[in-house]
């Protein structure tokens, strides 16, 4: 009997952002017949995210971080793939995908899948040219390319590479059944939080300069201008955090902004919430906006963030360089004019089962590609 395809994935960490969640989606749904999957992560883990991966199927492995110290991060990546003897690693890391690519290559991995789920924007000169050495290196160490969006594939590979066709789009995908909106949900929840009567305004991400809590509060301050009954949601950890608090504070808004940390139950956060806003500074394709999408909550977004988001009509883009007022007006607009979405094609594009049997047919091709004999289904 053929052995299962042992499969590696590295991510920067087990924090309840985007990256883990789409792991958590496409390994959940895959056939665990067929496959065994290991994580690897850096940092202290987020329990609920952690609990999350290895309820998913996943061993979890970690190793020294980058940024505690470089050379032992790359030396204990290679010992833990050598260690497993992973048939596929496949690294989530964006632009320091080559930390997991090359000592890949160098234990003689077949399958060395990049995969890019950002496109930043807007980046000082030096850190271009840090960019553009990680990408040549993730190009010399990689020999499978995947994107989360078309954006995220011109950044990290080039417009080229994308039009020839070498970049495997592989979206982010979810649940759809998952997050479909429960009133009984959302009575219970609003009344746990003593916040029946309340706007309820809401954002799911790390605590990170890309995602602008730092504006997103000052926005919120002028929607308490006009609607004095609401309430920020807040979803998420991240090394901001305390600044984000301490910044509420300031603004005496302490009382009107509630942090909720990670959960993992995101069904009742999205059926609590009455216009979700993200106004990140740049994004790839996040999770969230599949989520969002997928619950028919109204949402306005950063014009920042990719364009192709937009799957239904319930999202609404905004310039950052319009004022925290316009952006107040905005959100109340969307939700006094809720639309009757049409979810046809988020269902037909997005869910996770369809997606998941796509990714199992390409690590398929992949492996049968470079030369691993594959499980017969």
């Amino acid at each position: 009997m053929e052995s299962k395809i042992k499969v590696m994935h590295f991510v920067s960490g087990l924090v309840s952002g985007g990256v883990e969640q789409m792991l958590c989606n496409y390994c959940r749904f895959m056939d665990h017949n067929r496959y065994e999957f290991v994580v690897v992560y850096q940092h202290e883990p987020v329990i609920d995210c952690l609990e999350k991966i290895e309820a998913a199927g996943c061993k979890t492995v970690r190793i020294t971080a980058r940024c505690e110290n470089f050379l032992v991060n790359l030396i204990q990546a290679y010992k833990v793939i050598k260690k497993y003897n992973p048939d596929i690693v496949h690294a989530h890391m964006n632009l320091m995908n080559f930390c997991a690519l090359f000592p890949a290559l160098l234990a003689g991995v077949k399958i060395r899948i990049s995969h890019s789920h950002i496109a930043e924007k807007d980046l000082s000169l030096l850190f271009w040219i840090i960019g553009a050495i990680s990408k040549l290196l993730i190009m010399v160490s990689a020999n499978e390319l995947i994107a989360c969006g078309y954006e995220a594939g011109i950044y990290m590979y080039g417009k080229k590479r994308m039009a020839s066709g070498k970049v495997k789009l592989v979206e982010n995908a979810v649940d759809l059944e998952y997050f479909e909106q429960n009133d009984e949900l959302r009575r219970s929840f609003r009344k746990r939080l003593n916040i029946e009567n309340k706007f309820v305004i809401g954002h799911v991400g790390r605590f990170t300069n890309q995602k602008n809590h730092m504006r997103l509060i000052k926005i919120f301050k002028s929607i308490l201008e006009i609607e004095s009954d609401s309430i920020l949601l807040l979803v998420g950890t991240g090394e901001l955090e305390a600044d984000i608090k301490r910044e509420a504070e300031i603004l005496n808004l302490e009382k009107s902004i509630l942090f909720l940390g990670t959960t993992k139950n995101m069904k009742e956060i999205y059926s609590s919430i009455d216009v979700f806003v993200l106004p990140s500074l740049y994004e790839g394709f996040p999770v969230v906006a599949i989520e969002v999408q997928a619950a028919d909550i109204p949402a306005v977004f950063s014009d920042t963030i990719a364009l192709t988001c937009k799957i239904t009509d319930a999202v609404t883009f905004l310039s950052l360089d319009v004022s925290d007022q316009k952006w107040a007006q905005t959100i109340l607009d969307v939700y006094n004019n809720k639309k009757i979405n049409d979810l046809k094609e988020l269902k037909n594009r997005y869910d996770i089962r369809g997606k998941a049997q796509m990714l199992d047919d390409y690590y398929t091709g992949a492996a049968e590609k470079w030369g691993r004999k594959i499980l017969k289904r």
